[in-house]
């Protein structure tokens, strides 16, 4: 089997010629670039793609085009407004975004930070919901998601047979709250002003279903919600309540066109799992294993008959010094519990961790390849 054909495999419930094997390295390679510490071996890649091909392994990755000094997600979107204005300053080191909506003024502030190689938010969206609400419904009303076909067709003939490209563009409403007034807040305005919250949530849960049907109709065969699935913020109460009627909605639009429709997982599923699997998604991406989460990988693939994870590999394997020896064992000790391979990608929980060494990924790339065979 290509790559692809591979990746196309486990996504239809069947039995791949070998694990799949398809590691998330976005933030490293950036951090490596950013700090001129990219291995001579792979001196010359431009992106985390050139990387991923360098290595021989399988691609299955949500952010490949994603700026990460702009944002977490994206690259295959284009945020737009009608009647909104948007300002962008520079403050303290920062960029602060200032949205001129007819009902006044909204404004954030995201920070890069060079030493981790990651974006900041130190000033979130929503502050005073007596005072600006207008300016909050003006601003989601307004605001419109268009899929970039062109970019998305550009991309997937880059990646070729080597894999499939996941569109990781959206988020659940409930995270679209947390980006805008922080999770805490978001909790607060939900038990206060509860009708308004869904309010927002549901003027954001149109137009980001609009998105996702266009791309599953342009050709998108695997679609990621970008949020951090987590029992500690997503209760199995709250999940009912404010996530699980958009998760079925968009994993309907998803399977009518023959796509799958998986989450980000950051932290603990356990609570939750029932519901994410009745809400028809086809899988978790970046499992969060213990002990950072709460679910072995065989456990969550046991959820649903059709269900897939992907996981594996965390900072807790891939920190500090990794022999080959280590590798070895970890991953098949792994891969003896996750055979025959159908349902399961071999990759990183959450993402991976920039003290990675490029010797540990090259030892888990061969570790695969001695154990990875059906």
């Amino acid at each position: 089997m290509t790559s692809r054909q591979r990746v196309l495999t486990v996504l239809q419930g069947g039995i791949p010629d070998r694990a799949v094997f398809a590691p998330n390295i976005w933030q490293w390679f950036e951090y490596q670039k950013l700090h001129g510490l990219l291995p001579v071996e792979i001196g010359h890649c431009r992106s985390q793609l050139e990387v991923l091909k360098h290595l021989g392994v399988d691609i299955f990755s949500r952010n490949l085009l994603t700026d990460i000094r702009q944002y977490w997600m994206g690259g295959l979107m284009r945020t737009v407004y009608s009647a909104v204005e948007v300002e962008e300053t520079v403050e303290n080191g920062g960029r602060r975004v200032t949205y001129h909506t007819p009902q006044g003024d909204l404004s954030e502030v995201l920070r890069f930070d060079e030493p981790g190689c990651t974006l900041l938010q130190e000033e979130h969206l929503f502050k005073d919901f007596d005072r600006e609400y207008p300016a909050w419904k003006a601003l989601f009303a307004d605001r419109d998601f268009i899929f970039d076909h062109e970019a998305f067709t550009r991309l997937e003939k880059q990646v070729g047979e080597a894999g499939l490209v996941m569109v990781g563009e959206i988020t659940c409403p409930l995270k679209q709250l947390h980006l805008a007034a922080r999770a805490d807040n978001s909790i607060y305005l939900l038990y206060d002003h509860e009708n308004e919250m869904r309010e927002l949530m549901e003027l954001y849960s149109d137009k980001a279903l609009g998105l996702i049907r266009e791309a599953v109709r342009h050709g998108a065969e695997a679609v990621c919600s970008m949020d951090n699935l987590d029992s500690l913020f997503y209760s199995p109460d709250i999940f009912r309540d404010y996530c699980a009627q958009f998760y079925s909605r968009a994993a309907q639009i998803c399977h009518s066109a023959g796509a799958v429709f998986f989450s980000h997982a950051c932290g603990r599923q356990r609570a939750i799992l029932p519901q994410i699997v009745e809400c028809g998604l086809d899988g978790l991406e970046g499992i969060a294993f213990p002990p950072l989460g709460d679910i072995e990988l065989w456990e969550a693939r046991a959820a649903g008959e059709r269900f897939i994870v992907e996981g594996g590999l965390s900072a807790v394997q891939l920190e500090g010094e990794v022999t080959q020896a280590m590798a070895d064992n970890y991953v098949r000790g792994l891969f003896e519990k996750m055979k025959p391979f159908d349902r399961f990608i071999f990759s990183m929980s959450c993402n991976t961790s920039i003290l990675t060494s490029w010797d540990t990924l090259l030892r888990y790339r061969d570790a695969w390849q001695k154990y990875g065979q059906a």
